[in-house]
């Protein structure tokens, strides 16, 4: 079965680090927060104790500019989603489905920032309660 291109249903902002010196870059950009059978394998830094046997992705248009550390930058992006609900993810891996193909879209892994990932570093990122 082909890829088909995801239903972009929500809106989230794209933030470039690091923090607390985030600034947005882009705002407003439709997507779709996937969980479920897109989900893959997390490869996380090892001295971070933090496991996940999920995570979720983020769908987005072919061409968005969102960002991982392998895009040579201090950090990595930030996305808030859906844009203004407190809901903050760092942006752990980047690339694309189907390249090349008529049916192209991007997909970030992403983990939700939570006190227990970080309590100072992301200090100000932490979900608001109760979960919007």
């Amino acid at each position: 079965m082909a890829f088909t291109v995801p239903n972009f249903n929500l809106l989230c902002d794209i933030w470039e680090g690091p923090f607390p010196t985030k600034t947005r870059r882009l705002a407003d950009v439709p997507c779709n927060l996937a969980m479920g059978r897109r989900v893959q394998q997390l490869f996380i830094d090892p001295t971070n104790i933090l496991t996940a046997p999920a995570a979720p992705s983020l769908l987005l248009p072919a061409g968005t500019d969102i960002r991982d550390v392998d895009c040579d930058v201090v950090d990595s992006d930030f996305v808030e989603v859906p844009a203004g609900s407190g809901r903050w993810y760092i942006v752990l891996l980047v690339d694309d489905v189907a390249k090349g193909f008529d049916n192209e879209y991007r997909i970030a892994g992403i983990a939700k920032i939570s006190e227990r990932i970080d309590s100072t570093a992301y200090a100000g990122l932490w979900w608001p309660a109760p979960i919007p």
